[in-house]
């Protein structure tokens, strides 16, 4: 499975209130708490049930957060430094039990999108700890995080039968990520595109990009292209790796030459949607020499750069933003001056965040 989807749902994730405890019990979960019910591979009925993620209530630690995204953003651009800043940032807002945060970190510790570089090994004690802590709070994503635990070997957890039979339980429980990567397995594996259809548009009815896009691919193929466009466009409005994908093709269907998108040959060339699509794919995938932030999302969309026969009002990226947010990362904070104040005043300790980077590959040998 393509590990890189996760981040599509770090950006609608909402935050939890409450806090977490610094000595978590190492606990084997799956040994202390009944199985759910086995996977069945047969299985075609699913229904779309919906899930609410914990509130946010603590505007500092949803300070902290947004800052650690800034970094988290940069990927591989980041320096060591900055790796351990963005660190310190994600920590500090999971001890104050901030729901997003405590996601990413699973993610950054088990290594799962390559987001520790080649700065870093994996961590999968500080990964079980947040795991532990989701699967306390019964949150239905932990099923998620169990899930990828047993079904990749990540935390000092495998089974992938086990694995499954946790992954459909958190379908079962409405989350989103849940539905996308079962609709993955029924495609890929088990060859039933049909029931793949179901669970992803499951997923997309619950504003998840990577499933709105590949639900927009698959109506294009069969003729359904009203459709294809509109999940396509709120794939761009919901950001994501996904969204920034979107975006590309929706540059091809509003183009001359419609590329590799010939189905959308009815549709006249647009150079401001041209432009603007490819300013929104610039601004969450970034270009050979800078970063984009999949982080980003665009509510306001649908105001400034509506699908037609409704006119544009395209003034940038930030016109299609929250206020809130065009505030936010045009003025961004000091995330190194954050993460020195958070080590400052003991919210996080310093010797649960600093570890010695990997040591360079030795020279390959070839015998000369």
């Amino acid at each position: 499975m393509n590990k890189l989807t996760f981040i599509t749902l770090l950006i609608p994730l909402l935050a939890s209130c409450g806090s977490a405890s610094p000595n978590m019990p190492d606990r084997d979960y799956v040994q202390t708490h009944p199985a759910p019910k086995a996977f069945d591979p047969n299985r075609t009925q699913y229904t779309c049930a919906t899930w609410t993620p914990p509130s946010d209530t603590d505007a500092e630690a949803e300070q902290w957060y947004r800052a650690a995204t800034l970094l988290h953003a940069q990927s591989w651009r980041r320096t060591a430094q900055e790796l351990q800043d963005m660190v310190i940032l994600y920590e500090a807002a999971a001890s104050r039990g901030h729901y997003r945060a405590i996601n990413n970190l699973y993610l950054l510790y088990t290594g799962t999108q390559g987001a520790m570089g080649d700065l870093f090994d994996q961590r999968p004690d500080r990964a079980r700890k947040w795991l532990h802590y989701g699967l306390e709070k019964d949150w239905a994503i932990a099923y998620y995080w169990l899930f990828d635990s047993l079904y990749d070997g990540h935390a000092g957890y495998y089974d992938p039968k086990l694995g499954l039979a946790y992954l459909q339980k958190a379908v079962e429980l409405g989350v989103p990520l849940a539905q996308y990567e079962l609709a993955r397995i029924y495609d890929i594996k088990l060859k039933d595109l049909k029931t793949a259809q179901v669970l992803l548009d499951c997923a997309a009815k619950q504003k998840f990009s990577a499933a709105m896009y590949e639900l927009g691919m698959l109506k294009a193929m069969n003729g359904k292209l009203d459709e294809a466009l509109s999940l396509m466009h709120n794939a761009v409005r919901y950001g994501g790796e996904k969204g920034g994908i979107s975006a590309l093709i929706l540059t091809d269907i509003f183009g001359e030459s419609k590329g590799f998108m010939q189905e959308f040959s009815a549709i006249p060339a647009d150079p401001v949607r041209i432009s603007a699509y490819h300013e929104l794919y610039v601004a969450l995938q970034g270009t050979d020499t800078t970063s984009g932030n999949i982080f980003y999302t665009f509510p306001r969309l649908d105001e400034v750069l509506p699908l037609p026969p409704a006119k544009t009002h395209w003034k940038g990226i930030y016109s299609a933003m929250s206020k809130e947010d065009a505030a936010f990362y045009q003025n961004p904070p000091d995330t190194a001056a954050l993460a020195a104040d958070i080590l400052k005043r003991g919210i996080v300790k310093k010797e649960e965040v600093y570890w010695s980077p990997r040591p360079p590959e030795p020279p390959e040998d070839h015998g000369l």
